[in-house]
């Protein structure tokens, strides 16, 4: 039996903008020391103006990430996840729902582990859940953050099919 369930997610700006705030204080103090370094004013100017086109292109990739919204769709027995910016929609993935393995909810929790490891992205500052699906060759994962009546729908649709 087909299902039809769509809903949008806004990306959460807080994060990226908190993470850009500590990044242009570090470039700061990165300027500051190097001009009491006693270094040349010349290469300090040039070290200066490196560092605020640096800022500017983060604040630049900041500003492009913030306009992003994924929306997740059930239709049928298919989970299908579009992301979108401004008039650019683009297929992230296209999942049958009875090939999906598992779906992790990611618990609140600070994970100190998660800080420690390389990869602490996807641990620490990614909300949402984690499924895990089989595909062609091997089985493949993916971070998205549906609402509680999305998780139960695809629960829902796994079970009856």
């Amino acid at each position: 039996m087909g299902c039809i369930y769509n809903e949008k997610v806004e990306r959460n700006t807080a994060p990226l903008l908190i993470l850009l705030m500590v990044f242009g204080l570090s470039l700061l103090s990165v300027s500051y020391y190097v001009s009491e370094m006693g270094w040349d004013p010349e290469v300090s100017t040039i070290l200066d103006l490196f560092l605020t086109l640096v800022f500017l292109l983060a604040g630049y990739a900041v500003i492009l990430k913030g306009r992003e919204t994924y929306r997740y769709s059930i239709i049928g027995d298919e989970l299908i996840i579009h992301r979108m910016t401004g008039e650019k929609n683009e297929l992230v993935d296209k999942v049958k729902l009875h090939e999906i393995k598992n779906l992790h909810v990611k618990s609140h929790k600070t994970n100190l582990m998660g800080l420690i490891r390389k990869n602490y992205c996807k641990n620490v500052v990614r909300k949402g859940c984690l499924c895990e699906y089989q595909a062609e060759g091997g089985s493949k994962s993916f971070y998205f953050s549906p609402s509680p009546s999305m998780l139960n729908k695809i629960k829902s649709g796994r079970q009856t099919s």
